[in-house]
């Protein structure tokens, strides 16, 4: 309880330590005792939030084999998939993190439903690795159906929502679908600049991926004044 109360207020090195020595005391309990998993699983993120990626992924693939022992196919086991995928991610390792993805998104849909939030966030980070790998229709089908969770569930005002536009608008790009990319985008853009504000670096950068979806539209005179608002916001964030 210390070390997460730490963790609440971003004290993560007193977090860690804390955290590091209920893992010892869980352990007392036996090696696989689901205390031991449940604050194994608390670590990672700890270990996530400092950014040690490899040692977030390291605890949370051994709180899996804890839980999985315990729980069988449970919303905690989802979760810990979840965040292996997540840490993965982090770390550059898209393709490599889709079994995780792929088993978290199966226990959401089964125990929560196909409108879940959480199945959403599943959906988006499986639309994500198949963009990366260019398996674009099957990011399509991910993208478009985690969007469209999140506006029922929140509206059209919600960054989850403009993140999964995003991610949408970026596959139809690859695959040369300018024109559906380009209203998807627009709406991302708006939601980051009511919710983020106007200097925020997601907005440039959506800015100018928007930017050059225009131009292949033909729209180079929107496409330019885009550019340059994006431009003076990266300015102002080297300023800082």
């Amino acid at each position: 309880m210390e070390a997460l109360k730490a963790a609440s207020v971003q004290d993560y090195p007193k977090a860690e330590q804390g955290l590091a020595r209920a893992v010892r005391e869980a352990e007392s309990f036996g090696q696989n005792d689901i205390r031991v998993g449940s604050t194994l699983n608390s670590l990672g993120l700890v270990y996530r939030a400092e950014k040690k990626y490899s040692e977030a992924e390291a605890a949370y693939r051994r709180a899996l084999v804890i839980m999985e022992a315990t729980y069988g196919e449970s919303i905690d086991v989802g979760n810990v998939n979840f965040n292996i995928a997540g840490v993965m991610f982090d770390q550059g390792h898209q393709v490599d993190a889709l079994p995780n993805v792929r088993k978290s998104l199966a226990i959401y849909e089964k125990l929560l439903g196909d409108s879940s939030l959480k199945t959403a966030a599943a959906l988006c980070m499986e639309g994500d690795a198949y963009r990366v790998m260019k398996r674009y229709p099957e990011a399509e089908t991910a993208l478009r159906r985690c969007a469209d969770i999140r506006e029922m569930d929140s509206g059209l005002e919600s960054n989850e929502l403009a993140d999964a536009l995003y991610s949408l608008g970026l596959t139809f790009m690859g695959e040369g679908k300018f024109s559906a990319a380009e209203p998807r985008l627009a709406i991302a853009e708006r939601i980051r600049e009511k919710t983020l504000g106007i200097t925020n670096p997601l907005l440039a950068q959506t800015m100018e991926d928007h930017a050059a979806v225009l131009k292949e539209l033909g729209r180079d005179r929107e496409a330019g004044k885009l550019t340059t608002i994006a431009a003076a916001i990266r300015r102002s964030q080297k300023g800082k």
